[in-house]
């Protein structure tokens, strides 16, 4: 869901970084990679995908990294899911549900499903495994705070009660955070149960090389169609251009985040296909108020209008992109009408000359390393914000020390995007604008009472049109106040050989690699 980019950067890095940002192509997403053969799908190979991020947890309960989000979800199933196109909620391990005529009692089936170890999935195993998942202080129990109860009255039945009606209750079921596990062997191993999880989905993990790879295999004991691969290695690759030499190599089959320096080349390799698949993805950056110019609404708004998003977007995404308006994506309930921030800096250089640090100040910006955009983004910021006098100092760490220093409460600037887990927008609107949700409101403890109002309102609204307007008037509030600066929307990037078919990510960031094959290459 939610990941960080941020890196220390000399001038002369900046040239080379600027030179080599991502090329993005403006192509949509597909639901296979390239035209089938003639012969169909067929079984069989490993699949090797390189990815930027190693994993530092797999238990799906309080993970926060994407990667490893995607990862799971090939692991682990929930008791319903996100369909592919991210429009609606399916089943997934309840093949039904009903609801009481108040509202308040959904009643699960479950269909005849097994772990990896060809244990049941059983009505025990569900209650267990969502109420660790509430208890997690890190995860994401917020999110069905209005679960009164969970019960299940036979092996194939699970019960739960609402406090009162709860508008995205079957959304938030569906997140990751809510895999089920088996509850015996879970209580048993603890811990250590994460070394060798086991989840009920297609594909289950035989191998965690810790820094250097994930390894899985496919699960016969699956209650859906036989997942075509053998087998899928994820890599851990953090340098964007080794993963897409390593895909021209053969050594990887997929890899996320192409650079742009490279783009052109694999443009010209018939064997190759860059994707762009539409997604949630929202970069922007955080402001920590405990850092005392960020207390002052003027100096974060005199910030806002120093940046020049669409110069960013050319220079970083070369135009493939477009100005965030809000911390919402384009999607999920997202005011179309919202201006945002648009660039004046004179009217940046009034407000800052207003607020209680008219003459600016010092400041440090974390990033990760080894990421060309978020490089080039942490620069362009710099320069900017020099502008009003405020003199920013770039940090740079890998993504998990990253992580620990924005979200700690002793943060100044993070430069970070998020992607939305569910299809429903209390998500991301409790993670940024609600500061009793579990994120301190993504780390900026920003707390405006009105707005957590409105969040609380919206999540019991279940008028879709009256919910609808009790978000736009969030997203209206919090641009106001400007607890970020948003920067811009973009798509989800991968390239992958044209002999891989099949590979489809959903705009929550989701691929199921149950339905991806190779052909002879």
């Amino acid at each position: 869901m939610l990941k960080s980019t941020r890196r220390r950067i000399t001038s002369a890095y900046f040239l080379t970084a600027l030179i080599g940002l991502l090329m993005l192509l403006p192509v949509t997403g597909r639901a296979a990679s390239s035209a089938r053969p003639a012969s169909g799908p067929q079984y069989g190979g490993t699949l090797i995908l390189a990815n930027q991020v190693d994993a530092d947890s797999l238990d799906p309960s309080g993970n926060p990294v994407n990667e490893v989000i995607w990862i799971d979800q090939n692991v682990y199933e929930k008791l319903v899911q996100a369909s592919p196109d991210g429009t609606k909620i399916i089943p997934q391990l309840a093949q039904s549900w009903t609801v009481s005529n108040d509202g308040l009692t959904y009643t699960f089936h479950l269909r005849s499903a097994r772990f990896q170890d060809g244990l049941p999935v059983t009505g025990a195993d569900v209650v267990y495994s969502i109420k660790r998942a509430i208890a997690n202080p890190k995860g994401w129990g917020f999110l069905l705070s209005a679960m009164k109860s969970i019960t299940a009255p036979d092996a194939h039945t699970v019960v739960l009660q609402l406090k009162h009606r709860w508008a995205p209750i079957l959304a938030d079921l569906a997140i990751y955070a809510n895999s089920i596990m088996p509850a015996a062997l879970l209580r048993k191993e603890g811990a250590k149960f994460f070394d060798h999880p086991i989840g009920s989905g297609p594909y289950r993990i035989t191998t965690w090389n810790k820094g250097t790879s994930i390894i899985l295999k496919r699960n016969p004991y699956w209650w859906g169609p036989k997942p075509y691969l053998d087998g899928v290695t994820i890599t851990v690759v953090p340098n964007d251009s080794t993963r897409t030499l390593q895909l021209q190599g053969k050594q990887a089959n997929i890899a996320e985040n192409p650079p742009a320096n490279l783009v052109p080349e694999l443009q010209a390799n018939a064997s190759l296909h860059v994707d762009l698949f539409p997604s949630t993805r929202v970069d922007f950056i955080q402001l920590d108020e405990h850092f005392a110019p960020f207390k002052d609404k003027l100096v974060r708004q005199a910030m806002n209008y120093a940046i020049d998003r669409n110069a960013m977007i050319k220079i970083v995404l070369l135009g493939h992109g477009q100005p965030a308006t809000s911390f919402m994506p384009p999607m999920l309930d997202w005011d179309p009408n919202l201006k945002g921030y648009t660039y004046d800096l004179n009217k940046a250089k009034a407000l800052l000359a207003k607020s209680s640090y008219p003459h600016g100040f010092k400041c440090f910006l974390i990033e990760v390393s080894n990421d060309l955009v978020g490089n080039g983004v942490a620069v362009i910021m710099k320069a900017e914000l020099a502008q009003l006098g405020i003199n920013v100092s770039i940090q740079n760490y890998e993504l998990i020390t990253a992580y620990h220093n924005e979200d700690g409460g002793h943060s100044e600037m993070g430069a970070r995007y998020w992607t939305n887990d569910i299809i429903d927008p209390d998500e991301v609107v409790s993670f940024a604008a609600d500061p009793g949700a579990g994120s301190n409101s993504f780390s900026t403890y920003y707390n405006n009472p009105a707005v957590t109002r409105l969040v609380h309102q919206a999540q019991v609204e279940l008028n879709p049109a009256k919910r609808r307007q009790l978000y736009y008037q969030i997203q209206q509030m919090t641009n106001a106040d400007a607890p970020l600066i948003n920067l811009f929307y973009s798509p989800y990037r991968y390239v992958e050989g044209t002999y891989v078919h099949g590979f489809h990510v959903s705009p929550i960031g989701a691929y199921q690699l149950e339905k991806v094959w190779m052909s002879a290459h």
